[in-house]
């Protein structure tokens, strides 16, 4: 409008004419949203939880998988809801040593005709499950909120980030195909992304043409579960990804362990991923690979020069966003002592905004932690603590307050 080269003409056209332009590629280069990453790929599908029209698809999913006969298994490890113990998500059965040992039989003799697959045809797999996820988006939703207790916020953006991980290596393997597979791959993935993070693992090495063998966290299996049946659907044979779910000591031990087994993937705690290591150095090949992820302790440093209204807003989604159950979540915040007192005040003031409840409910902000052992842990260290803020919080689940201390520095912290 200050610009007397753009004509009053122009600043007072008619907006909805603007949209109409603005559904293609304009001169200006705006582009669709479906269209960010083109050509190469299709953006994934954004959901509006404000829309009455996108809220209305949810509801008749919610019971998804409350009977346990659905899942088809024993009824071996009971799943409930994390922010509801009374609501039984469902029942997995674990797998033993002897199904692991016949799994990676049946993964090494297909591994062979999978690598031989053109690349062409394990990237269309990809893209099918992508289109496939999206398709059963609001039966993944619940999945996510009643199983992990993602809000559903975080759900969407998890769905997304699993989508995309489908479409960005359906890609990739088409720049890298001449890159000889390895073989078989175990994939031990953690529950706080149990689709996202499990999905990545698993088709990065499913369209390189490896066969998988894919073991969810032990409180998340039933998520992995749909997904794998999922990918199935899109087309990977039922021999080249395996799901074997159980505990990490026993289960994650043997498909570490096993000289047929060409590379690890893993996603979790430092300590978990040494185990890892030392087992694969004295049971596998010198050259299997292993690519691990683990924790960390992040920090944000605050000086004088700092808007304390993005500060506040950063700190709040980065700290309590998931329950702060990420490893990129906030753990400590230094501030410039000229404006520590504002700015923690204003963050104690923010915090007293902060909606802590079921994960289902669209106005909750923060849902409970994983698990009884997770609850205890996170309890016992605040009792240690000088607290400067906390806020209540239901009385029945797995949830902890989220809460603000002052510590002398990031050595308060042992771990993640």
């Amino acid at each position: 409008m200050a610009n007397e080269d753009v004509p009053a003409e122009l600043v007072a056209a008619d907006p909805w004419l603007a949209v109409e332009r603005l559904r293609g590629v304009t001169s200006n280069g705006v582009v669709k949203p479906s269209d960010l990453f083109a050509p190469s790929r299709r953006n994934s599908k954004g959901w509006d939880l404000t829309d009455p029209l996108t809220l209305a698809q949810l509801p008749h999913h919610r019971a998804f998988f409350a009977d346990s006969s659905v899942l088809n298994t024993a009824h071996d490890v009971v799943i409930s809801n994390p922010a509801d113990l009374n609501d039984l998500v469902g029942t997995v059965k674990s797998a033993s040593i002897e199904d692991v040992q016949a799994a990676i039989a049946r993964a090494v003799a297909a591994q062979t005709g999978w690598a031989n697959t053109p690349v062409t045809q394990r990237a269309d797999c990809l893209n099918r499950l992508a289109d496939l996820y999206e398709t059963n988006a609001p039966q993944l939703f619940t999945l996510l909120t009643r199983e992990a207790g993602k809000t559903l916020a975080d759900a969407v953006a998890e769905l997304r980030e699993a989508v995309d991980f489908c479409r960005y290596y359906a890609v990739q393997a088409m720049d890298y195909s001449h890159a000889p597979a390895r073989g078989v791959v175990t994939c031990i993935s953690p529950w706080n992304f149990p689709l996202a993070i499990f999905t990545g693992q698993i088709v990065s090495a499913l369209v390189t043409g490896n066969a998988v063998l894919a073991k969810p966290a032990e409180q998340t299996p039933l998520i992995a579960q749909r997904a794998i049946e999922l990918m199935h659907q899109a087309g990977v044979p039922h021999d080249v990804v395996q799901l074997l779910c159980g505990d990490g000591s026993v289960v994650g031990a043997a498909m570490t362990a096993d000289a047929r087994i060409n590379g690890v993937v893993f996603t979790g705690s430092s300590f978990t991923a040494k185990l890892i290591q030392n087992n694969m150095a004295k049971h596998l090949a010198p050259d299997a690979m292993f690519i691990a992820e683990t924790g960390g302790l992040n920090a944000m440093i605050v000086d004088s020069s700092a808007l304390p209204e993005q500060v506040v807003r950063d700190v709040m989604a980065s700290a309590f966003q998931s329950a702060g159950q990420r490893c990129s979540a906030l753990r400590i915040l230094y501030v410039q002592e000229d404006v520590a007192h504002d700015v923690i005040e204003m963050i104690a003031g923010a915090m007293d905004l902060l909606a802590v409840g079921n994960p289902w409910q669209l106005e909750t902000d923060v849902g409970p932690v994983i698990d009884v052992d997770a609850q205890s842990e996170l309890s016992d260290y605040l009792k240690t603590c000088d607290i400067i803020k906390t806020v209540p919080v239901p009385n029945e689940g797995y949830f902890v307050a989220p809460t603000m201390v002052r510590v002398l520095g990031i050595e308060a912290m042992g771990k993640e």
